[in-house]
């Protein structure tokens, strides 16, 4: 099974963590929360090839420490991504791929094993979706080219309309360390709530970002009568 990592600018990356984390910082996350996700990509028995698809030249640096493959992104948006590197993993010869972005720290080799052999050899795609439902956090495909890839809102939908419009299979699966992608501060909070280890968590509390966060407050509700 060969993967594909999509990864934007780090300079650019994760601007709705602005009021929580400074440029510096953001660029050191993106960072991370990528050493992450290529360390389950390499430690999983069932990825034979890694392709990281990214405009970033510092992500080559990254990709060549983990043996993947980088590809200098030719065009702008997530969805054109994917589709070269859907496209190099086609001339490569290979038959399914499996797309895992790169802001995913808590995914795991394991929740990929699980993602690859639920999906099997068979025609079709495998979603798995955010924590609300209608992103696409993990894709699994085959043949590579089955369907055009549409990122964005309600991607996880907008993948399985596709799929139907063919008459394609198609299948789900809840994984936990996949389904949540950072991208907010309440999406950090829930990270750090996790026993797990990972470098993003690691360095995440290196910068004491918890105490950054706002408290919740549960509001009352007074009953008059």
């Amino acid at each position: 099974m060969w993967a594909v990592v999509p990864i934007k600018q780090f300079g650019v990356a994760k601007q709705r963590l602005a009021a929580l984390l400074s440029e510096t910082e953001r660029v050191a996350l993106a960072q991370v929360m990528l050493r992450d996700v290529l360390g389950a990509l390499k430690a999983s028995g069932r990825v034979s090839d890694i392709v990281v698809v990214s405009k970033e030249p510092a992500v080559q640096r990254l990709a060549d420490e983990y043996g993947a493959r980088y590809l200098p992104e030719h065009h702008n948006g997530l969805s054109m991504a994917v589709a070269q590197g859907s496209a190099y993993i086609a001339e490569s010869g290979g038959e399914a791929m499996l797309m895992v972005p790169g802001d995913v720290p808590l995914v795991s080799a394991d929740e990929i094993n699980r993602l690859v052999d639920y999906h099997g050899e068979r025609r079709g795609i495998t979603l798995v979706s955010d924590r609300i439902g209608i992103g696409t956090n993990g894709l699994v495909v085959s043949p590579v080219d089955l369907i055009p890839f549409s990122y964005g809102a309600n991607s996880f939908w907008a993948h399985a309309d596709a799929a139907h419009a063919i008459g394609a299979p198609v299948r789900s699966i809840a994984l936990d360390g996949l389904s949540l992608d950072i991208d907010t501060p309440e999406d950090v909070r829930g990270l750090m709530t996790y026993d797990r280890s990972s470098a993003t968590q690691e360095y995440l509390s290196e910068i004491d970002v918890v105490s950054r966060l706002a408290p919740r407050h549960n509001v009352g509700h007074a009953i008059v009568g």
